[in-house]
């Protein structure tokens, strides 16, 4: 998965930020980070038993039209949902295989779908841990920042309002003669 994400720090302060995170105690995390701005970010958790998992961020930080945009890709995963629709489409192979004859290769199918749990589960467990870290991190959003006028524009500067001057009144301007309406009217 790749996301861009918006800051007001510099590259400069955003590397020195996630150095500071890197070498604080808390998760389990590890990394590098480079002055040019690129970085990598892993952190692996536990799945089932002692089955671990572990996830990679990388990330390069820039400065674009006076904006820092940090660009992520890290690896995704699949839900519940998409695992399930991938281990029915294996279990349909193995089966298709085990009728065709081929009782070896579908032993062997239904062996890569169980190993292909952990990548799937981890990735999905762990990207949006590292995708907050980084956001938290680098006091990041997804929305790019909104830019301040250059200089403040002569109606937003408060000043004491003038009393408004009556306006004179001219031949086209005076009172017209009152005219009497009847109750029915409905003018």
């Amino acid at each position: 998965m790749r996301q861009l994400l918006y800051t007001e720090k510099t590259v400069a302060q955003c590397m020195s930020a996630l150095t500071e995170r890197l070498q604080s105690r808390g998760k389990h995390m590890d990394g590098w980070v480079e002055k040019n701005g690129s970085f990598a970010i892993s952190l692996s958790s536990s799945l089932i038993g002692n089955i671990t998992r572990r996830t990679q961020l990388r990330g390069k930080v820039e400065r674009q039209a006076g904006v820092t945009v940090v660009h992520l890709d890290v690896p995704s995963g699949a839900d519940r949902r998409g695992q399930i629709m991938i281990f029915v489409a294996v279990a349909l192979m193995a089966l298709l295989l085990m009728v065709g004859g081929q009782l070896p290769l579908a032993i062997l199918i239904v062996i890569a779908g169980a190993v292909l749990y952990i990548p799937l589960a981890g990735d999905h467990k762990n990207s949006p841990a590292l995708v907050s870290e980084i956001q938290r991190t680098l006091k990041a959003s997804t929305k790019p920042p909104k830019k301040p006028d250059a200089a403040p524009k002569a109606a937003t500067i408060a000043r004491p309002a003038a009393p408004k001057a009556a306006k004179p009144r001219t031949a086209t301007t005076a009172a017209k003669p009152a005219t009497a309406r009847k109750t029915g009217d409905t003018r």
